[in-house]
């Protein structure tokens, strides 16, 4: 198959929960000073306020969502990562999968890419603010370290213990590959969720579309034991290299 294929399993390490995933940088020849347009959203639906949590006097709240939008603008995964009740974070998901989308682009040509809002929720509104992370890097930290307990995504240097793999599917290359992309790398970037389930996969880097296709369907397929932070299930991030 391919022999000459190698693959080092390495960890992201996050500065906070408020990083970013660019969209996909591919092929040598595009990554020298690249024109990224980010993704753009249509909020054709508010995020209304639940009903329940009005009732309880649950007035404020927020929810912190990664999401994955393909080529075409269409949703392809939500994984809410934050929040500061559950029902907010529920109301979040089912606004956004009435949205509409334009998908980002390098270099004028669409991809696939992986980014992060953030909804806060007031009464006197009709519907949630969504605040881009870009946005909420110039805020600051303040407002995920004032709630740290509802945040979901913990790094991989904080957990119990490494998230140990239960099923890995390796990319279906053939010799053919492994002959022609010798010295060639794709860099996978992903979630793993409270049940182990590898979620948003993106590339962080590849020498050659061909190869980054079939890595990324591979690792789509992972899965692992669920990743635990004082004995709770959460949500972490990784990355995995495969090099030629």
């Amino acid at each position: 198959m391919y022999s000459k294929l190698h693959t080092r399993m390495f960890y992201w390490f996050l500065a906070g929960a408020l990083s970013v995933f660019a969209p996909l940088v591919v092929a040598k020849s595009a990554i020298q000073s690249p024109t990224i347009e980010e993704i753009s959203i249509l909020q054709t639906e508010p995020a209304n306020h639940p009903l329940s949590l009005l009732r309880r006097g649950v007035f404020e709240g927020w929810a912190r969502v990664s999401l994955a939008i393909d080529e075409e603008g269409k949703l392809i995964d939500a994984l809410i990562v934050g929040y500061s009740h559950i029902e907010f974070g529920q109301a979040t998901l089912d606004a956004l999968h009435e949205w509409e989308f334009t998908p980002a682009k390098i270099n004028g040509e669409t991809v696939s890419s992986v980014t992060q809002l953030t909804f806060t929720y007031n009464r006197d509104s009709s519907g949630a603010a969504v605040i881009p992370v870009s946005m909420m890097e110039f805020i600051g930290k303040r407002f995920v370290s004032s709630q740290p307990e509802e945040n979901k995504l913990v790094r991989l240097d904080q957990l119990d213990g490494i998230p140990v793999p239960l099923h890995i599917v390796s990319p279906a290359y053939s010799a053919k590959n492994a002959q022609d992309h010798t010295g060639e790398k794709v860099i996978v970037k992903f979630y793993i969720d409270e049940k182990g389930h590898v979620r948003l996969p993106t590339l962080k880097y590849a020498d050659s579309p061909e190869i980054a296709r079939q890595a990324l369907a591979a690792v789509a397929q992972w899965r692992f034991q669920p990743p635990t932070y004082e004995g709770k299930p959460v949500i972490t991030r990784a990355s995995q290299e495969f090099r030629f």
